[in-house]
């Protein structure tokens, strides 16, 4: 009898130390986290006070012995999305997540399934209604307060619906008892459908619905299936598929042939798709305009856009908002999830013992005079479910839309030499290149040649 209780003896005073030895851990990791976040960011305190960030290092590192793991990295997440930047963030990087299977996104306030593994392609389209009976607009409440790269509406929307299936984080916002299973109720068709989920590490998702239409264009050069160009069947209108960022001399090359086929061609419109598109180096985005501006063949006035929404971020909002200077680019779709000003170029640390790897911004940018808090179109253009459903691409639909009509008109004077317009004082020549003047004028009747 005495040897054992010698032995439970030991096996408590082992588990305690190694306790002590995670909450050590913890606290030189979180040390480390205020120094280098502090030293650092470029403006660590803009929105949260000095004295506020400290008292929750002190609160987090306090309460270590009474929370668990994911709790933790709740308390670490939240911190981090007070500094209120996109940039800044810990986004359990180096962190082995486990997650449910299923992709969200909000539609008018709606949580819907984007994406799910071939098992449940069933859900594809339902509206998410609860998480453990927990109402759904609650559960995306709590992520909210703690999803990275977020700075604004928009980007906490796409970002919350992101981080929502995430284990360990409902885990630790007490959502879940276990991360390894989770009940998720839907409204399928009408009927409201309990699903128990089990969380992995290694999901497929491979049922999907997109309102992305890729097949409006076929590509004449790919860099990549997100870097890709095409053009309409005339090859008057060319298309850019710019959804990821490639380096500066990969860009330079694809740049260049992108101008020799519109200067082969004598292509007139140039639509850019910066939609669905995280960012990278912006400097990439001003070499392909730096090409593109070379082509004299384009209706530099109002021939150019640049579609947008809320997934465009960092140095894509930089560059639509560029393109829209540079370009006389009209913008297309819904605001971006990034601020034209406001913190940028993301650097990042990793905390010693755990690993964790947190982001900060390094840099202040001023793409636009005025303070709002994203990019906003000049043609404001909603995505919906059944667009998702329907695989409708509403928003380059409106572009080729607005192109086509505006090509009707012009086509109408074609036949025209001249124009008798009584704002000008008579008959004015209807210059070949001039898009603008034939447009202005449609309503003028076309004088007979002699």
């Amino acid at each position: 009898m005495w040897k054992l209780m010698v032995a439970w003896i030991g096996i408590l005073l082992s588990s305690s130390g190694y306790a002590e030895g995670k909450v050590l851990n913890w606290q030189k990791d979180i040390d480390f986290y205020a120094e280098k976040m502090v030293s650092n960011h470029i403006d660590p305190f803009h929105t949260l006070s000095k004295a506020g960030f400290y008292a929750e290092i002190r609160r987090i590192k306090e309460s270590l012995r009474n929370k668990s793991k994911s709790e933790i990295l709740i308390d670490l997440m939240r911190l981090t999305r007070g500094i209120n930047d996109g940039h800044t963030s810990l986004p359990l990087w180096g962190e082995e997540q486990a997650r449910f299977p299923i992709e969200l996104k909000l539609f008018d306030n709606s949580l819907r399934v984007v994406s799910t593994v071939a098992q449940y392609k069933e859900i594809l389209g339902a509206k998410l209604i609860s998480v453990n009976d927990m109402p759904a607009s609650k559960v995306f409440m709590l992520v909210s307060g703690v999803s990275p790269f977020s700075e604004n509406e928009y980007s906490i929307a796409v970002r919350a619906a992101s981080y929502l299936p995430d284990a360990i984080i409902l885990k630790g916002l007490g959502i879940l008892k276990s991360e390894d299973e989770a009940k998720f109720s839907f409204d399928v068709q009408g009927q409201k459908r309990d699903f128990i989920f089990k969380s992995s590490t290694s999901l497929e998702l491979n049922a999907r619905i997109s309102h992305f239409n890729d097949e409006i264009f076929s590509a004449a050069e790919k860099i990549s299936n997100d870097l890709w160009y095409g053009s309409s069947s005339d090859k008057k209108t060319v298309y850019i598929k710019f959804r990821r960022y490639t380096t500066v001399p990969k860009m330079e090359n694809f740049a260049q042939h992108i101008l020799g086929f519109i200067n082969e061609n004598k292509s007139e419109r140039l639509i850019i798709d910066l939609r669905d598109n995280y960012g990278g180096d912006f400097f990439v985005g001003l070499k392909l305009a730096q090409f593109l501006l070379l082509a004299d063949s384009i209706n530099w006035k109002s021939g150019v856009y640049t579609l947008i929404d809320n997934v465009t971020f960092s140095a894509a909002m930089s560059n639509a908002a560029q393109f829209s200077q540079i370009l006389n680019s009209k913008l297309v779709g819904e605001p971006t999830g990034a601020k034209p000003s406001g913190y940028q170029d993301m650097g990042q640390f990793s905390l010693p013992n755990s690993g964790l790897v947190v982001t900060f911004s390094k840099r202040l940018y001023h793409f636009k005079e005025d303070q709002r808090d994203a990019l906003y179109p000049d043609e404001h253009i909603e995505v919906s479910i059944e667009d998702y459903l329907n695989g409708y691409d509403r928003q380059l639909r409106w572009v080729l839309t607005h192109i086509n009509s505006t090509n009707e008109v012009i086509t109408s004077t074609s036949n025209c030499t001249l124009a008798y317009a009584p704002f000008w004082g008579g008959y004015a020549t209807l210059p070949q290149n001039s898009a603008s003047a034939k447009v202005q004028l449609t309503w003028a009747l076309c004088a007979p040649r002699n």
